[in-house]
């Protein structure tokens, strides 16, 4: 069975195809710049060979048609035509408290999705034309589903989702806390779960999710309890460009002095603060702990406040949950940065954190338990696969609905 997964975000689609016998990688690629002059599609084969096109892209239903020619013609082509695709899965950001796993892409969902768009207007709107888009193209005959970023946190408590704000808020405009990434928070759990054999009943898990957009997870018996991200993305861990959680009264405190409007302030909160805003170099981590080898004062702040953020993270959950027997990190800094990973578990030891530090740097960008071995939490590092996890709950909701 051969599954098409698709991440598009309101200028891009990301796509990956999957040979669900061996869930093998058959292709992948991204198309960025749709609906812009010179789109830039990025393609590689099942060998591994790379390939990058320049061409006017005019819309998600352009990208679409392009990734089928990809995939069933000339040098790039991988499968004999467009039927060998049995089922295409789709991303999307926010499903609200209703969703709580992955489901077929019909027409009710959709509208369901495109209504949650207030909440996350970058992401849900872009999501949900590309379904239709895609829809366009395959036609109805083929089985779609939607895996939602917020599924996995339906799970919390109330107690971790009710903001201290009025009540009325909640009730009459959902104002609570969601929670992101779930889908590599799934995956990772999983993971965990598939390599070391141990049940996640009675288990007490952090996993921190650490990436040009950083969270982290309590998953108690395998289950969410808490998320760093709230309403949207702008609460918890600062992230590349965006603030995480501070004082809300700096924010009107700052408009006023500099007469920003709200969307000029919430372009600064996304898109200038974070690891950008403190480094005044870049959002991007190893640019910046370059800049902080070479003795750069800021750049090394902005390490250090990152790595102090999560640890305060894992302490808080650790306590919510009423232990911590693993810790895991993920995602582009937290699989790849053996520097932040080191920072965030000095000084830990006395928790019972304690990491091997020559299996850190050794199991970069690995999958591996990188613990010391008197540490009594086990400490990972597992690449997350969002795109699998949509791949495998497809084939599961197939055979489940006789499909």
């Amino acid at each position: 069975m051969k599954v098409l997964v698709v991440n598009a975000g309101s200028t891009s689609v990301k796509f990956k195809l999957y040979d669900m016998a061996d869930q093998s990688v058959v292709a992948e690629g991204n198309c960025q710049r749709v609906g812009l002059k010179d789109s830039e599609i990025k393609y590689v084969d099942t060998a591994g060979k790379k390939f990058l096109f320049t061409e006017d892209l005019a819309n998600h239903n352009a990208a679409f048609a392009k990734i089928m020619a990809l995939l069933t013609d000339g040098e790039t082509k991988v499968i004999g035509s467009i039927g060998e695709i049995d089922a295409v899965g789709h991303r999307v950001s926010m499903g609200g408290p209703k969703y709580v796993k992955t489901v077929f892409a019909d027409e009710s969902v959709l509208a369901e999705a495109d209504a949650l768009s207030d909440i996350t207007p970058l992401h849900n709107p872009p999501q949900v034309n590309a379904i239709r888009a895609c829809k366009e193209v395959f036609g109805d005959a083929i089985p779609m589903t939607v895996g939602f970023d917020t599924a996995f946190h339906q799970t919390m408590p109330e107690t971790s989702y009710i903001y201290p704000i009025p009540y009325e808020y909640y009730e009459k405009y959902h104002v609570r806390r969601f929670g992101f990434h779930g889908l590599s928070y799934q995956f990772v759990t999983d993971r965990y779960a598939e390599l070391t054999g141990n049940p996640l009943d009675n288990h007490c898990m952090v996993v921190c999710h650490l990436g040009g957009g950083a969270s982290a997870t309590a998953i108690k018996n395998g289950k969410s309890m808490d998320n760093t991200f709230g309403f949207g993305t702008g609460q918890g861990l600062l992230c590349g460009s965006r603030a995480g959680s501070f004082d809300h009264v700096a924010v009107g405190y700052i408009m006023s002095k500099t007469g920003m409007t709200y969307e000029e302030a919430e372009e600064m909160l996304h898109k200038q603060s974070g690891l950008l805003g403190i480094s005044g170099i870049s959002s991007d981590e190893r640019e910046i702990e370059d800049a902080a080898a070479q003795g750069n004062k800021r750049a090394q702040l902005a390490l250090d406040v990152m790595a102090q953020q999560v640890k305060k993270y894992i302490g808080a959950y650790a306590f919510e949950m009423g232990g911590l027997d693993t810790l895991v990190f993920t995602g582009g800094i937290g699989e790849n940065s053996d520097i932040m990973r080191a920072m965030v578990c000095d000084g830990l030891e006395a928790f019972g954190i304690r990491m091997d530090k020559g299996l850190n740097v050794e199991k970069n960008r690995s999958e591996a338990n990188i613990s010391a071995a008197d540490s009594t939490v086990d400490v990972w590092i597992i690449p997350t696969n969002e795109e699998l996890v949509i791949a495998q709950d497809t084939v599961k909701l197939i055979a489940a609905a006789g499909k």
